[in-house]
């Protein structure tokens, strides 16, 4: 079975490191398995998506609890009354949280950008705030890519500094792989930086890649000779078992180190 966690040892270095304002301590995390994406007239998709629920969650008896949602600004995805959803826990690191479905129920008052849905959970289950709403929904889409699938689980990826190079509303306007291929090799560039600059701050925690695609390489040498088509690797992994990614904001050089450390785990065919 494949790690999906950051190693200690990996989360230490990205920790120490001094960038900018690298502060805080990541932790890594992935979540729930697709259904597939249906394509209806040319620019339309139909696909899950997932909303994390906020702080206001009323119960109204044991097994039923009202939940809320906010949609984006500018979200080209909407929400209508008597929509279905289904409730996952997020996955929260060192707790016994899984990420199976805990409720279901329909959105039931729409206020504003804010939805309401009475969750009927399952026996012992209980809602929490960032748990994932998931939602089957039709959206006007030109193009459909990795950071399109990345998106519909809520995952976010930042650069080094805590910076995005794009919002979750961003990619929902590409038009062609070009333009998402410009973030793409944003992200690259940015896991090169990385550790080119770990392997100057920190040359003896400098790991051997024991398996898969960058077996018998150093992990920051490996890390500067990344490329577009490992990142694409990487994502499609990502969006094929999204469970423990789901709902959480990541530091792209951290989370692609993981991966490279941890075998390079891939889906068929790459």
């Amino acid at each position: 079975m494949y790690r999906v966690c950051v190693p200690a040892e990996i989360a230490f270095m990205f920790t120490e490191i001094n960038f900018y304002c690298m502060k805080r301590v990541l932790v890594f995390v992935l979540f729930i398995s697709l259904t597939g994406i249906s394509f209806g007239q040319t620019d339309t998709v139909r696909a899950l998506f997932g909303f994390p629920v906020t702080d206001y969650m009323p119960a109204q008896t044991d097994t039923l609890t009202i939940v809320q949602v906010m949609l984006p600004d500018a979200s080209p995805v909407n929400i209508e009354k008597n929509q279905l959803g289904v409730l996952r826990h997020r996955f929260k690191n060192g707790e016994s949280y899984d990420t199976a479905m805990i409720g279901w129920g329909r959105c039931s008052i729409i206020k504003g950008d804010y939805r309401y849905f009475g969750i009927h959970l399952s026996p012992g289950q209980k809602a929490s705030p960032g748990d994932m709403l998931y939602l089957k929904l039709s959206i006007p889409l030109p193009y459909s890519g990795y950071l399109f699938d990345l998106s519909r689980h809520y995952i976010h990826l930042q650069m080094v500094d805590d910076s995005y190079v794009y919002r979750r509303e961003d990619v929902y306007g590409f038009t062609s792989a070009a333009e998402e291929n410009k973030i793409l090799d944003t992200l690259v560039a940015d896991i090169r930086f990385t550790g080119k600059a770990m392997l100057t701050q920190m040359p003896d925690n400098n790991r051997n890649i024991t398996e898969g695609l960058y077996k018998g390489q150093k992990l920051f040498e490996a890390m500067q000779r990344a490329d577009r088509a490992g990142l694409i690797k990487f994502l499609r992994y990502i969006n094929a078992r999204p469970q423990k990614y789901a709902g959480h904001s990541w530091k792209i050089s951290e989370i692609f180190a993981t991966w490279m450390d941890s075998g390079s785990p891939r889906v068929a065919g790459d």
